[in-house]
């Protein structure tokens, strides 16, 4: 994250519309860091890329 180069892979996503979602639990890694809970939060909050625990997970986010 300290590169930016997750977030412009991510911002690549968004700007083409297209739908990215990392699928497992990734509590282990936003423990570890400081500015991955923040990518994950603001990533969460938008339509194109989400961070979900499971496939079950993802199921009830797409039925929203």
């Amino acid at each position: 994250l300290s590169t930016g180069l997750a977030g412009a892979i991510l911002q690549k996503f968004s700007a083409y519309r297209l739908r990215l979602v990392v699928v497992g639990d990734i509590a282990h890694h936003l423990s570890a860091s400081a500015a991955l809970p923040d990518l994950v939060r603001e990533a969460n909050r938008g339509r194109d890329v989400w961070f979900v625990a499971d496939l079950d997970a993802l199921a009830a986010r797409l039925a929203e």
